[in-house]
């Protein structure tokens, strides 16, 4: 048996005439504290008998309040408590709460020592709550760890509690994740565990009466949304009255909860703009109604969903639809703040389990939103060099924890209960980077793109931001230029023209609006030719090949966009797979042909022309059957990894690949003429709808294939 388990099973029995001489003797000489506990600082043993009212209210049996006369009297005079003071009320609510009469007993009147272990919400609440221990002038051995000092484990202390125990200490310890941050002895051989869950209304109302004697002012629980336990003692500073302090409570859980307000958010019901998301969006809305209300069981509902899109596209807002539509709260979390300078594991993991923990704190169903989930990064991209994978793995594998349904919907006793229907959405650019294990199922569940909103969808959102401005004026025409756009970038169109106008000292108008939406274009006239020429090509291939169809063509200040309806009417075959391959690769080969050389605009990531035609390529020989290999060597969506992994199957695309290059340069050979014309009418226009370029298509003589020197 290793030497501090033995000592732990050895604790001496004493006397309670023992207990309260050591009790005096510590009077003089202080407590024992845990030398780990405080990240290389002392603890502050100074000041107990301003503890004294504090600790009595927490040793109560009958719940009266008993306070200590001098301090009371202190309080009278000078209207106010310290900050330890009123941090110390506190803790002694939540503890009197958190705790039955037996557990109070065992700790503080039983002769034998106690082993205890205090789980609190955040490590916010740790220095308060070890200063209060060791304000109450028992024989404790108090070890209260924050998990910020890389001592801070299972595997630090134990020799230390184990010697406790041998003097006859009890040994108190105190962490936001025990199992992780206190020594592995304290919390095996534990006696009594404590939650000391978020801050509640009895808890800081028992501050309030001794901060405030005599005033009648009820803490409402909205006041206390997403605060700390500083922010209640700070609410309570000198000079405030009773109804000032919750104000102040009231406004920092504003500010602090203000990402988190739905009541702004577009009505889902009508928001196109969202396109097949908001599809998804109101199935999920109907569930999380239909678990709410009774309807259905959360075994029959969706759990969530991950949104992937490029950057702006609105997939934070439509989170907030979503829970504005379902009538839940939304909890925002930024995954990439937790990453900031400084963080270390310890307050990573408080961050995750302190989201779970609010969510189910909450009561009834809610949405919790995962910012920039990419920064969980995959397990099968880590390596071992630098400890990353040590540090790595843990978190990870308490995301997954955390967010798997049948536990992170559950309400936070133990797992007992049944599910408060924690339904859980994340969002992010690089849906490539996202650990897959998160789309498992009773996890995220699937993967919904946000894509760019077509004409209508824009002029939905422009209609939004304008707030009623513009009523009567058909913006259709403004909606069509912006095709390509982002969500964001439409809002900063709106925000634009309401700068226009402004300036100029009169109400908006349509002018300012179309004004704002062409905005000054910085791109030299090569580029804008460039760009005319790599949009031309698509939409004229689109065209002759019959790949879909066209919808619109756009060279605006946002960049070069073609949108093309796909086929649906049938299955992808090698053939459709081909063509759009082609497609794709004309703009290549219309930059060599007409400009004369080939940009990166076609190329760079997996999003680009040519990396959407290795995407589609990978999968072809990777995982279809269709290039004659009937073994599936990897899921449709790590083909391409697959590829990158298997030089041979590498070279098998690459071969492909040129093959189809070939066939999209004589296209580009054939309809050279075409797509001349099609990008001097972008470069004039900057925006074409599928009824002007098939006319031009029409149109232009067959042999007119001059270029303008100045955009060679």
């Amino acid at each position: 048996m290793a030497l501090e388990s033995l000592h732990a099973s050895r604790r001496p029995f004493r006397s309670a005439h023992h207990v309260r001489r050591i009790m005096t003797d510590h009077e003089k000489s202080g407590v024992g504290t845990d030398t780990m506990a405080s990240s290389g600082r002392s603890t502050q043993k100074r000041g107990f008998a301003s503890f004294r009212h504090a600790a009595v209210d927490f040793d109560q049996e009958d719940g009266s309040e008993l306070r200590d006369a001098a301090t009371m009297d202190a309080v009278t005079y000078f209207g106010s408590l310290s900050r330890s003071e009123i941090g110390n009320k506190i803790v002694a609510a939540a503890l009197r709460r958190a705790t039955t009469a037996a557990d109070r007993r065992r700790i503080l009147r039983d002769p034998r020592p106690a082993v205890v272990v205090i789980t609190v919400a955040s490590s916010a609440w740790i220095e308060t709550v070890e200063r209060y221990l060791n304000g109450i002038k028992r024989d404790w051995f108090v070890v209260a760890r924050s998990g910020a000092d890389r001592q801070h484990t299972a595997n630090v202390g134990n020799e230390g509690v184990a010697k406790a125990l041998l003097r006859g200490q009890s040994v108190i310890g105190v962490a936001a994740d025990p199992a992780r941050q206190l020594p592995r002895t304290l919390t095996a051989a534990a006696d009594v565990q404590i939650e000391l869950g978020d801050l509640d209304t009895a808890s800081v109302g028992t501050a309030m009466r001794s901060r405030f004697p005599g005033a009648a002012v009820a803490v409402p629980a909205d006041a206390l949304t997403a605060l700390q336990l500083d922010d209640v003692v700070a609410a309570m500073r000198p000079g405030v009255s009773a109804e000032e302090a919750v104000e102040l409570m009231r406004r920092a859980s504003r500010r602090r909860s203000a990402g988190n307000d739905v009541s702004t958010a577009p009505d889902l019901a009508t928001a196109i703009e969202f396109g097949a998301a908001r599809e998804f969006g109101l199935a999920l809305a109907q569930d999380i109604r239909d678990f709410k209300e009774g309807r259905q069981s959360w075994a029959d509902s969706m759990k969530g969903g991950l949104f992937f899109g490029k950057p702006g596209t609105g997939k934070s807002v439509l989170c907030a639809s979503i829970a504005a539509a379902a009538g839940v709260p939304l909890l925002r979390f930024s995954v990439a703040s937790v990453f900031e300078k400084n963080s270390h594991l310890g307050t990573v993991i408080e961050a995750f389990k302190n989201l779970m923990n609010q969510a189910a704190a909450i009561g009834s169903c809610c949405i919790v939103a995962l910012e920039e989930v990419e920064f969980i990064p995959r397990r099968d991209r880590l390596d071992d060099r630098g400890g990353g994978k040590s540090f790595w793995l843990p978190i990870i594998d308490l995301v997954m924890l955390l967010t798997d349904a049948g536990i992170a919907a559950n309400e936070p006793n133990g797992g007992a209960g049944r599910p408060v229907g924690v339904f859980i959405l994340a969002c992010t650019n690089y849906l490539d980077m996202v650990e897959p294990a998160l789309l498992r199922p009773n996890r995220l569940e699937r993967a919904v793109e946000v894509s760019p909103p077509d004409a209508a969808g824009i002029a939905n959102i422009l209609r939004f931001h304008l707030s009623g401005a513009l009523i009567g004026e058909d913006i259709s025409a403004v909606a069509r230029s912006l095709e390509g756009a982002t969500a964001a970038e439409c809002m900063a169109v709106v925000r634009a023209a309401r700068r226009i106008a402004r300036q100029a000292g009169r109400p908006m108008t349509l002018a300012d609006l179309v004004a704002a939406a062409h905005g000054d274009d910085d791109r030299s006239p090569q580029v804008v030719w460039r760009t005319a020429v790599h949009e031309a090509a698509h939409a004229v291939a689109a065209v002759v090949t019959g790949e879909g169809g066209l919808v619109y063509v756009s060279i605006e200040r946002h960049g070069g966009h073609t949108t093309v309806e796909g086929d649906r009417d049938d299955l992808p075959t090698l053939a459709t797979i081909e063509r759009t391959a082609v497609c794709l690769l004309a703009a290549g080969a219309a930059e060599a042909s007409i400009v004369g050389s080939v940009s990166t605009g076609w190329s760079g990531t997996d999003r680009s022309d040519l990396g959407r035609v290795a995407l589609l390529l990978s999968h072809v020989h990777a995982c279809s059957g269709l290039a004659g290999n009937l073994f599936v060597r990897a899921n449709t969506d790590a083909a391409i990894e697959a590829v990158r992994a298997d030089p041979e199957l590498g070279r098998a695309v690459e071969d492909h690949v040129r093959r189809l290059y070939a066939r999209a340069v004589a296209l580009v050979g054939r309809h050279r003429n075409r797509i001349v014309a099609v990008a001097e009418a972008l470069f004039d226009k900057r925006h074409l709808d599928v009824t002007e370029v098939v006319t031009i298509l029409s149109d232009i003589p067959e042999n007119w294939t001059e270029v303008p020197e100045d955009r060679r």
